[in-house]
Protein backbone atom coordinates (compact mmCIF):
# COMPACT_ATOMS: atom_id res chain seq x y z
CA UNK A 1 0.00 0.00 0.00
CA UNK A 2 3.31 2.42 0.00
CA UNK A 3 2.19 3.44 -3.44
CA UNK A 4 -1.17 4.47 -2.13
CA UNK A 5 0.48 6.62 0.15
CA UNK A 6 2.87 8.27 -2.05
CA UNK A 7 0.10 9.60 -4.40
CA UNK A 8 -1.75 10.77 -1.73
CA UNK A 9 1.47 13.05 -0.24
CA UNK A 10 1.31 13.76 -4.12
CA UNK A 11 -2.19 15.35 -4.06
CA UNK A 12 -1.61 16.99 -0.52
CA UNK A 13 1.63 18.75 -2.16
CA UNK A 14 0.01 19.77 -5.61
CA UNK A 15 -2.82 21.70 -3.16
CA UNK A 16 -0.32 23.31 -1.09
CA UNK A 17 1.60 24.43 -4.23
CA UNK A 18 -1.55 25.61 -6.05
CA UNK A 19 -3.00 27.27 -2.82
CA UNK A 20 0.75 28.76 -2.34
CA UNK A 21 0.74 29.86 -5.76
CA UNK A 22 -3.06 31.62 -5.77
CA UNK A 23 -1.84 33.57 -2.63
CA UNK A 24 1.37 34.85 -4.84
CA UNK A 25 -0.87 35.66 -7.41
CA UNK A 26 -3.36 37.64 -5.52
CA UNK A 27 -0.74 39.33 -3.24
CA UNK A 28 0.83 40.70 -6.72
CA UNK A 29 -2.16 41.09 -8.73
CA UNK A 30 -1.00 38.76 -11.43
CA UNK A 31 -2.65 39.50 -14.92
CA UNK A 32 -1.89 35.90 -15.89
CA UNK A 33 -3.15 33.92 -18.68
CA UNK A 34 -5.02 31.03 -18.23
CA UNK A 35 -2.88 28.19 -17.07
CA UNK A 36 -4.10 25.11 -15.87
CA UNK A 37 -1.56 24.56 -12.63
CA UNK A 38 -3.13 21.57 -11.18
CA UNK A 39 -2.97 19.71 -14.51
CA UNK A 40 1.01 20.70 -14.51
CA UNK A 41 1.29 19.61 -11.03
CA UNK A 42 -0.13 16.21 -11.55
CA UNK A 43 1.73 15.50 -14.71
CA UNK A 44 5.12 16.07 -12.30
CA UNK A 45 6.12 19.76 -13.89
CA UNK A 46 8.16 21.68 -11.40
CA UNK A 47 6.69 24.68 -11.01
CA UNK A 48 9.66 27.71 -10.34
CA UNK A 49 8.58 31.55 -9.69
CA UNK A 50 10.61 34.30 -9.88
CA UNK A 51 10.90 38.18 -8.62
CA UNK A 52 12.05 40.73 -11.09
CA UNK A 53 15.40 39.97 -10.03
CA UNK A 54 15.19 36.77 -11.23
CA UNK A 55 15.56 35.43 -7.24
CA UNK A 56 13.38 32.44 -6.75
CA UNK A 57 10.26 33.22 -4.46
CA UNK A 58 8.81 29.50 -5.22
CA UNK A 59 9.73 26.38 -6.30
CA UNK A 60 6.52 23.61 -6.35
CA UNK A 61 7.29 20.40 -3.73
CA UNK A 62 7.92 18.07 -6.69
CA UNK A 63 11.54 19.95 -7.35
CA UNK A 64 12.89 17.12 -4.98
CA UNK A 65 11.66 14.21 -7.34
CA UNK A 66 13.43 16.09 -10.18
CA UNK A 67 16.94 16.89 -8.97
CA UNK A 68 16.99 16.35 -5.15
CA UNK A 69 16.73 20.01 -3.67
CA UNK A 70 13.94 21.23 -1.83
CA UNK A 71 12.05 24.26 -2.05
CA UNK A 72 13.30 25.76 1.25
CA UNK A 73 16.97 25.20 -0.64
CA UNK A 74 16.21 27.24 -3.27
CA UNK A 75 13.91 30.17 -2.41
CA UNK A 76 16.40 33.20 -2.55
CA UNK A 77 18.53 31.76 -5.18
CA UNK A 78 19.17 32.26 -8.65
CA UNK A 79 17.86 29.76 -11.01
CA UNK A 80 21.35 29.46 -12.62
CA UNK A 81 22.25 27.41 -9.66
CA UNK A 82 21.09 24.44 -11.60
CA UNK A 83 23.61 25.12 -14.11
CA UNK A 84 27.24 23.89 -14.26
CA UNK A 85 30.46 23.81 -16.64
CA UNK A 86 28.85 21.32 -19.33
CA UNK A 87 25.58 23.30 -18.97
CA UNK A 88 25.52 24.92 -22.69
CA UNK A 89 26.49 28.64 -22.31
CA UNK A 90 24.33 29.31 -25.60
CA UNK A 91 21.21 27.71 -24.36
CA UNK A 92 21.84 30.03 -21.31
CA UNK A 93 22.63 33.13 -22.99
CA UNK A 94 19.57 32.94 -24.79
CA UNK A 95 17.64 32.29 -21.80
CA UNK A 96 18.85 35.04 -20.18
CA UNK A 97 17.71 37.32 -23.56
CA UNK A 98 14.82 36.11 -23.25
CA UNK A 99 14.20 36.87 -19.56
CA UNK A 100 15.88 40.21 -20.35
CA UNK A 101 13.19 41.26 -22.75
CA UNK A 102 10.48 39.54 -20.46
CA UNK A 103 9.26 37.35 -23.78
CA UNK A 104 8.23 33.96 -23.51
CA UNK A 105 10.49 30.87 -24.01
CA UNK A 106 10.93 27.39 -24.31
CA UNK A 107 14.71 25.35 -23.99
CA UNK A 108 15.78 22.33 -23.46
CA UNK A 109 18.87 22.96 -20.97
CA UNK A 110 21.32 20.59 -19.53
CA UNK A 111 21.64 20.84 -15.29
CA UNK A 112 22.71 19.46 -12.30
CA UNK A 113 20.72 17.55 -9.53
CA UNK A 114 21.95 18.56 -6.05
CA UNK A 115 24.54 15.17 -5.82
CA UNK A 116 25.93 16.56 -8.77
CA UNK A 117 24.19 13.97 -11.34
CA UNK A 118 23.21 15.87 -14.85
CA UNK A 119 20.11 15.84 -16.50
CA UNK A 120 17.97 17.50 -19.06
CA UNK A 121 15.53 19.97 -18.58
CA UNK A 122 12.56 21.53 -20.59
CA UNK A 123 11.87 24.61 -19.29
CA UNK A 124 9.14 27.08 -20.83
CA UNK A 125 8.60 30.32 -19.11
CA UNK A 126 6.84 33.38 -19.25
CA UNK A 127 6.63 37.01 -18.04
CA UNK A 128 4.17 37.75 -15.51
CA UNK A 129 2.62 41.28 -15.21
CA UNK A 130 0.30 42.66 -12.71
CA UNK A 131 -2.80 44.55 -13.33
CA UNK A 132 -1.12 47.59 -14.09
CA UNK A 133 0.50 46.06 -16.84
CA UNK A 134 3.96 46.02 -14.72
CA UNK A 135 6.61 43.09 -15.00
CA UNK A 136 6.06 41.43 -11.75
CA UNK A 137 7.90 37.92 -11.92
CA UNK A 138 8.54 35.23 -14.46
CA UNK A 139 7.13 31.44 -13.98
CA UNK A 140 8.79 28.66 -15.49
CA UNK A 141 6.94 25.20 -16.40
CA UNK A 142 10.21 22.14 -16.36
CA UNK A 143 10.26 18.65 -16.55
CA UNK A 144 12.83 16.32 -16.67
CA UNK A 145 13.81 15.63 -20.53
Amino acid sequence: WDFHCVRINDLKNSFIDFNTLEQIALIHKWDTPYWDINTKLSNEEVIIVTDAQLSIVFASRNITKMNGYTPEEVIGKSPSMFQGKKTSSVVSKQIRRAIQLKKSFEKKVLNYKKNGDIYFCLINGYPIYNEKGEFSHFIAFEKAA
